[in-house]
């Protein structure tokens, strides 16, 4: 909570709001009390980390989200601090993913506006706050990350022709569109990934700079890459389907080692196989570590974020299936 308070601070300062707007004793005092907030008996009961399912995601509820995640492309996106949010819909789906809309929460009431709602009660979330309504978005749902409670509330009717902001409210709000940028990413990051083409659906991310793949749909002993399990080869040859399933290579240096992967899409799943010098790692995106169906080889994967680490090298490579 204190990479909070000093981050919204440093912001009142990079925004050039007013030092006289902003009440840091008072802004300290509410994050200390939501962070007490959650971690008290009552909030403990409704706490993802100690509830066995995750509470369903509905309209009127209020979630703290995740600072860190890693988007469509296997970016790594971090936001300067996590925000509270509550949640303006219902779970909606989009290319397979739930999303919803969600308006981030402020305790910076100093800024309230006839667009926005303060809420003046200490039992939800431990201090007074504003709901920005006019800061709505679609995030993925994965992106909530601890339940707080409920609230219920009128939906408010603006006349916008009437909306007069100072210049510390615009400033604000600048600031604050630009803070929950990282939140919105998720979708589109999202549908940037849907509407490409079918030659960038599956790719390396290195650093979080894409890696794309050279494709081939001829003989697969073509490369010198790790073989296909001989059974599952000879089976795929009878059906006719060797020629037909689609084969992507890459090949990179990578920390001064030479990785080489090769990814066969085999209907809906994947077979994926690694050739480098030393002992290889893959988790899927919930951290499970992936067995192997002979030395460097996994198949049976459903589409998703992958994350490889390899003996040798810092950084994992992350590549994405669709």
């Amino acid at each position: 909570m204190i990479k909070i308070i000093d981050f919204l601070q440093s912001q009142s300062q990079n925004e050039n709001i007013s030092e006289n707007l902003v009440d840091k004793d008072k802004l300290s005092k509410s994050f200390n009390d939501i962070k007490n907030v959650l971690v008290s008996s009552e909030v403990k009961e409704k706490n993802i980390f100690q509830l066995k399912n995750r509470p369903k995601t509905k309209k009127g509820q209020i979630w703290l989200c995740k600072q860190q995640y890693y988007d469509a492309f296997g970016n790594e996106i971090i936001g300067n601090a996590p925000y509270l949010v509550y949640v303006a819909s219902n779970i909606e789906k989009f290319a397979n993913e739930n999303f919803i809309r969600i308006q981030p929460i402020s305790p910076f009431t100093e800024f309230l506006a006839i667009d926005e709602i303060l809420i003046k009660d200490n039992s939800v979330v431990g201090f007074d706050f504003i709901i920005e309504t006019w800061n709505e978005q679609p995030i993925l749902n994965e992106l909530l990350d601890e339940f707080v409670g409920n609230i219920n509330i009128e939906t408010l009717k603006i006349d916008e022709t009437e909306l007069n902001l100072s210049k510390y409210q615009k400033e604000f709000r600048k600031a604050e569109i630009r803070n929950t940028a990282y939140l919105r990413q998720s979708i589109n990051a999202l549908i940037e990934f849907e509407e490409s083409n079918d030659e960038k659906t599956i790719f390396l991310n290195i650093n979080n700079s894409i890696v794309l793949p050279k494709r081939h749909n001829g003989d697969d002993n073509e490369r010198s890459l790790v073989a296909e399990p001989i059974t599952h080869y000879l089976q795929a040859a009878k059906k006719g389907k060797i020629k037909d399933r689609p084969t992507y290579f890459f090949e990179k240096i990578i920390e001064g080692i030479n990785v080489e992967i090769k990814v066969i899409k085999d209907g809906e799943s994947y077979i994926l196989s690694v050739k480098q010098p030393g002992n290889i790692e893959i988790k899927d995106i919930t951290g499970k570590i992936l067995k192997q169906a002979t030395k460097d080889l996994y198949d049976n994967l459903e589409g998703g974020l992958y994350f490889i680490r390899i003996n040798g090298i810092e950084k994992e490579i992350r590549i994405r299936l669709k």
